[in-house]
C-alpha cells in the first residue's frame, strides 16, 4: 500500500513537472472568472510571483478593459459547454501589456462545476508584426496614391489655367472699357461677370474634387456615392490633359447608380486605371480612346475602364498584378498601381 501511494504520488509529481514546465499557458477559471489552477508559464505571463498569490483571483482584471466583455462572454460560453478560440490583450500585474491567443474547453471540477480549462499563448510579437506589415502596406498605397496623384496634377494646372485666363480676359476688357469711359450696357457687364462667376465656379470644383481624391484613404468611412459623381471628379481633373493629346474620354455610367464604397480608395483605383490607359495610347498614330463604363452584373457593380490600345501580352497578364511588377521606364511607374488597385477592390 505505501509503495501504491508512493508511485502515485510520484507520478502526480511528475505530472505537475510536465504542466509546469510546457512553454503554453495552462489555466482553469471558474464561471464567475475566478483562477483555480495556473502553471508556473501562465504565472510568469501575468507576472505574478507565485500562484498563492493570485489563487482564486479576478482573471478579468488583467484583460485589457477594452477586452474585457469579450473575454466574459467567452468564459460564460465555455462554461456552458461549448469550446471555443479568442484573441485578447491582457495587462500584467507589472503592468506589460501582451497579446494571447487561446483555446478552451469546458472542464468538470471535482465538485461537479462546469469551469473553463485553456491553452494559452504569448503572440504579442506575431500581432507587432502583422501592425508592422498593415503599416508598410499602407506606406506603400500612400506612395502609390500620391504618385497616381502626380501624374494627374500635371493636368490640373491646365484645368485651372484656361479658366483663369477666360476670367483674366473678361476682366481686362471690362477695365479697358472703363478706362477709356465707354458705355457698357447692363446687359454686357451683366453678361461679362455672370461668365467670370461660372468660370471661378469651375476652378472651385476643380479644387475641391481634387482636395476629396486626395483625401487618405485608409481614414475614409465607408458610405453611399453616386457613382457617376465619383467618376466626373477623376474625370474633371484629367480633361485637359487627355484632350491635349487628342484621347477621346466616353463616359457611360447611370446617373442614379449608388455604390457603397470607400470612395477615396475607389477613386485611387480609378487614377491608376486612367493613367495606364493614357500612357499606353497617349503615342499611338490611331484613334484614341478612352471609356469608363458601369453596369449591374448579377448583384455586383461591374466598373470597367477601357481603351484603344493593342491589348496586353498573356504573359504579362499572369504576372500584372504583383506588387512591384512594371514594363513601364524607371521614373514612371512605381509598380504599385495595379497591385494596390487589385487589394483595394478585393477589399471592398
Amino acid at each position: 500500500m505505501v509503495k501504491t501511494e508512493a508511485l502515485l504520488e510520484g507520478s502526480l509529481y511528475t505530472l505537475d513537472s510536465m504542466i509546469d514546465s510546457t512553454p503554453s499557458c495552462l489555466k482553469v477559471i471558474n464561471k464567475d472568472g475566478k483562477l483555480i489552477k495556473m502553471n508556473a508559464t501562465g504565472l510568469n505571463l501575468i507576472e505574478a510571483e507565485d500562484f498563492e498569490s493570485v489563487d482564486h483571483a479576478n482573471v478579468y482584471d488583467i484583460v485589457e478593459e477594452s477586452h474585457r466583455e469579450k473575454f466574459k462572454d467567452f468564459n460564460e460560453k465555455v462554461c456552458s459547454g461549448k469550446k471555443g478560440r479568442l484573441v485578447f490583450e491582457i495587462v500584467g500585474l507589472k503592468g506589460t501589456r501582451r497579446w494571447m491567443e487561446t483555446y478552451a474547453a469546458p472542464y468538470k471540477m471535482p465538485n461537479g462545476e462546469i469551469a473553463h480549462i485553456a491553452i494559452t499563448n504569448d503572440i504579442t510579437y506575431l500581432v507587432e508584426n502583422e501592425k508592422a506589415i498593415q503599416k508598410q502596406k499602407e506606406v506603400l498605397a500612400e506612395t502609390s496614391r500620391l504618385s497616381a496623384l502626380g501624374q494627374f496634377a500635371s493636368g490640373v494646372a491646365h484645368e485651372i489655367n484656361n479658366p483663369l485666363f477666360v476670367i483674366s480676359g473678361k476682366a481686362s476688357r471690362i477695365l479697358r472699357k472703363l478706362e477709356k469711359g465707354e458705355a457698357y450696357s447692363q446687359d454686357d457687364l451683366i453678361k461679362e461677370l455672370t461668365d467670370i462667376k461660372e468660370t471661378t465656379k469651375r476652378i472651385e470644383d476643380i479644387v475641391r474634387n481634387l482636395k476629396d481624391i486626395s483625401g487618405r484613404g485608409g481614414n475614409c468611412e465607408s458610405s453611399a456615392q453616386n457613382v457617376c459623381l465619383m467618376v466626373k471628379k477623376i474625370v474633371s481633373l484629367t480633361h485637359e490633359r487627355l484632350r491635349v493629346h487628342d484621347i477621346d474620354l466616353r463616359i457611360d455610367v447611370p446617373e442614379d447608380l449608388e455604390l457603397v464604397c470607400n470612395s477615396v480608395q475607389v477613386s485611387q483605383v480609378l487614377m491608376n486605371l486612367i493613367n495606364n490607359s493614357y500612357q499606353a495610347i497617349e503615342k499611338s498614330p490611331q484613334d484614341k480612346w478612352i471609356q469608363i463604363s458601369a453596369d449591374i452584373k448579377k448583384d455586383k457593380l461591374c466598373l470597367c475602364v477601357t481603351d484603344s490600345g493593342n491589348g496586353i501580352n498573356p504573359d504579362i497578364q499572369l504576372e500584372m498584378m504583383n506588387p512591384f511588377f512594371t514594363t513601364k521606364e524607371i521614373g514612371e511607374g512605381t509598380g504599385l498601381g495595379l497591385s494596390i488597385s487589385s487589394t483595394i477592390m478585393q477589399n471592398h
